[in-house]
């Protein structure tokens, strides 16, 4: 029984909620100075026992409420049962979502915790106290939601615009006039870096370039997040204008296929697949990835569609080994490569011809040019015919077929590597070797597969 009594004039535990977002750091009764004072004030007179303080600053409350790392280390607390109450200001401090109100709801009931604020009256045990709830979360909720409006408004104006809406660019590139341009002391060197991958097809060995040559040390995921930075050519967000491109966005574009068809997935066992990133599952269009399996004397390498086998949103349930894949390739590349060459020429062949000569349309720029030089036609007539003149090439360039590949050199090359030297290699060099040559091996839902060359 004493024991009993001493547990009942126990003070209760209290713990001290605060939030304050970036822009409510300077409203008064809003910062974080103001809302401790009134909390320790609350709770002394209350005789509630401060069981620690949970700050969550520059935290909006449009958040997802798992994004709050004190509020989240609270939650915990009142799982360990180190909590009785909770105080914070105002309601709007806790939540402005009504549905994420109630799930946390449930885990404070759970464990008989309460929650109070001290400049506004709330009751949660009766049925209009709890609807009062209800409606002040979500009027909150529409403010917050409007508010949100309002500022992706302005921002994609902004945008539009070309102006910046955060401080924070990655190298190579500053702000100027509120305007994102290249940073003349770093841009050559992002430009010498995205060079260096797309010539050598190696992260590693762009970066090791950089230190050699800059002294300059670029961290993996940095120089990773560098390659895929869209505004490098120029783009953010919907705008493909945003700011003058540092890497043209064709050499972009084309060094975002490098590293697509360059990921091969790591893992810890060593293990080398030499179709890793080259299988394309016909029936969903996802890539195919390698697994094994070991018995007692042998391990079996072979690739399946995930999509199929884990997440069952796809028919493609049939796996094929590496070995059995491996033999099809060496048995039937020429007849692949037949096949190429044949689709090639009739690509090719009715193909859009160019209609209009280039070289007489350069001449005619040349004259254009002699004739403004002279005096004999204004800069705005200059203007017009240059950019006709020029839409004109651009077309003739548009429309040219590409380079015909060297079908026969490479049929010579790959007949001499596969009967003499591929026996003898390791399957990292059997693996460059397909990725030197192949883009994608595509397989439909009986595993036939289907090859497409590098052009």
């Amino acid at each position: 029984m004493p024991r009993q009594k001493n547990e009942d004039l126990a003070p209760r535990r209290a713990a001290l909620y605060i939030r304050v977002s970036t822009e409510e750091q300077a409203r008064k009764g809003y910062s974080l100075p103001a809302q401790k004072e009134d909390l320790e004030e609350y709770a002394r007179k209350n005789g509630y026992a401060i069981a620690g303080y949970y700050i969550d600053e520059g935290k909006s409350a449009r958040k997802k409420y798992t994004k709050r790392k004190e509020f989240m280390r609270m939650l915990e607390d009142v799982k360990a049962g180190k909590i009785d109450v909770i105080l914070f200001i105002k309601l709007d401090r806790w939540f402005r979502n009504v549905a994420d109100y109630y799930k946390i709801q449930e885990i404070l009931d759970a464990h008989n915790v309460a929650w109070k604020t001290t400049q506004e009256h709330y009751d949660t045990e009766t049925t209009n106290g709890r609807l009062y709830i209800n409606i002040r979360l979500s009027v909150a909720q529409d403010e917050s939601d409007r508010d949100s409006d309002r500022i992706k408004f302005v921002f994609d104006s902004k945008v539009a615009r070309g102006e910046v809406i955060s401080g924070s660019l990655p190298m190579g590139l500053m702000i100027q006039d509120k305007h994102v341009v290249p940073d003349p002391e770093t841009a050559d060197i992002v430009r010498e870096f995205f060079a260096h991958y797309k010539a050598h097809g190696t992260i590693g060995g762009a970066m090791t370039y950089i230190r050699e040559t800059y002294g300059i040390i670029l961290w993996d995921p940095t120089a990773r997040k560098m390659l895929h930075n869209p505004l490098y050519k120029g783009m953010y967000r919907d705008n493909p204008n945003y700011c003058e491109p540092l890497i043209p966005p064709e050499e972009f574009d084309a060094i975002q296929k490098l590293l697509e068809s360059r990921c091969i997935r790591q893992n810890e066992s060593g293990r080398v697949y030499i179709f890793s990133g080259l299988l394309i599952c016909e029936e969903c269009g996802q890539r195919m990835t390698g697994s094994h399996s070991t018995d007692k004397i042998t391990e079996r390498r072979f690739y399946r569609c995930r999509n199929a086998t884990i997440y069952k949103r796809c028919s493609h349930r049939h796996q094929i080994g590496e070995t059995k894949l491996e033999q099809w390739l060496l048995l039937n590349l020429p007849s692949e490569l037949a096949r190429w060459e044949f689709e090639w020429e009739l690509k090719t062949t009715q193909a859009k011809k160019p209609k209009v000569d280039r070289a007489a349309i350069q001449r005619k720029m040349d004259r254009l040019k002699d004739l403004y030089v002279n005096d004999l036609i204004t800069m705005d007539q200059y203007r017009e015919d240059w950019s006709k003149y020029s839409a004109q090439l651009q077309e003739a360039q548009e429309t040219e077929p590409p380079p015909t590949p060297d079908f026969q050199g490479l049929r010579d090359m790959l007949k001499n590597v596969l009967t003499d030297l591929y026996p003898t290699w390791s399957p990292e060099q059997r693996r460059d070797l397909w990725r030197s040559i192949i883009q994608e091996i595509r397989l439909d839902g009986d595993n036939s597969p289907r090859v497409i060359f590098r052009e």
